[in-house]
């Protein structure tokens, strides 16, 4: 009983060698043609990752700038820090609300010199000297959401806080983040494209290469037949030898893919500059399967796809 189990899997294991060797051999006997192959996967997969990392960068880019928005409150001067603190609480007891910090008058006092070095400018504020500070309080007030400052600005500007508030002012850098998303819209929908057109000429390729792999492989076929080969060990090496094509296209991309991150990253940062830095080495790796197993499952199924109809139209066994 054990030695016929044995035998069992030894066949087995010698068929799946025999449909592994035959796959391989496949591909290298149309060795240029499946460099085409291969060159019009990677390609499409290539366009994908691109597109994957530029929508990673426009989200972290959007994010960065949002992070340095905050309402602006100046209060009047003479308004005592007891009536500035209680105006926090108000303020801070709105939902919209996520932060809001006191500046003092010193600290705009110090603010206002260090965006303003020059000279003369400190020679004026000299002649108030240190117990006179023509500064006041302000609150730096931060929102959870781009659409919430709005609502907490027409709460500050309300009748009863108006012997308290002197201005209220955001620059919520709409026009740029508009503008950002107008290019990563573009970007990716042109991207789209692209790939789609990749992946067209990769299936029509993909299926004339195995037409043209069942006909170089005729009499191979032939003898395989009158040996008593089955159906199934004679397709199964053309389906194999297409999701071969999309294997080495993504590891191709893999293999590139990180050092030229790696390069690149450094010079990301230092364009985008912020709180929110651009990871996008540890992008690729916490979402390795997302990128790049999802993309060879897609590839080696349209692959399949296309042998399949290839090998049943052209092979007949």
């Amino acid at each position: 009983m054990i030695n016929h189990k044995e035998d069992i899997y030894y066949k087995i294991m010698i068929n799946l060698f025999r449909i592994f060797k035959f796959a391989v051999q496949g591909f290298f006997r149309n060795f240029w043609l499946s460099v085409v192959t291969i060159t019009m996967m990677l390609m499409a997969v290539l366009s994908v990752t691109l597109l994957v990392s530029m929508d990673y960068i426009k989200e972290t880019t959007i994010k960065s700038v949002e992070n340095q928005i905050d309402i602006l409150i100046e209060i009047k001067p003479d308004v005592s820090r007891e009536d500035v603190e209680n105006l926090v609480l108000e303020i801070d007891g709105l939902d919209d609300v996520e932060e809001i910090n006191i500046i003092s008058p010193e600290q705009n006092k110090v603010l206002f010199l260090q965006n303003n070095p020059d000279e003369k400018v400190r020679e004026v504020l000299d002649v108030y000297g240190d117990e006179e500070n023509p500064f006041s309080y302000s609150l730096a007030v931060k929102a959870y959401k781009l659409s919430q400052y709005s609502n907490i600005i027409d709460f500050v500007n309300q009748e009863k806080y108006s012997n308290l508030v002197k201005t209220s002012d955001v620059d919520t850098h709409e026009e740029i983040i508009g503008k950002i998303n107008s290019i990563a819209n573009f970007l990716n929908k042109y991207s789209w494209y692209i790939t789609g057109i990749f992946l067209l000429i990769s299936v029509i390729v993909i299926f004339n290469t195995i037409r043209i792999s069942i006909y170089t492989r005729r009499d191979e076929i032939t003898i395989m037949k009158l040996v008593g080969a089955g159906n199934a060990f004679i397709r199964t090496p053309f389906i194999l030898e297409s999701v071969f094509y999309a294997l080495i296209a993504v590891l191709i991309v893999v293999a590139f893919s990180y050092p030229l991150v790696s390069f690149i990253q450094p010079s990301l940062n230092s364009y985008f500059q912020g709180d929110q830095v651009i990871d996008l080495v540890g992008f690729f790796r916490n979402n390795f399967i997302d990128i790049f197993l999802y993309q060879f499952i897609i590839l080696a199924v349209l692959n399949m796809i296309s042998t399949s109809v290839a090998v049943r139209r052209y092979l007949k066994v």
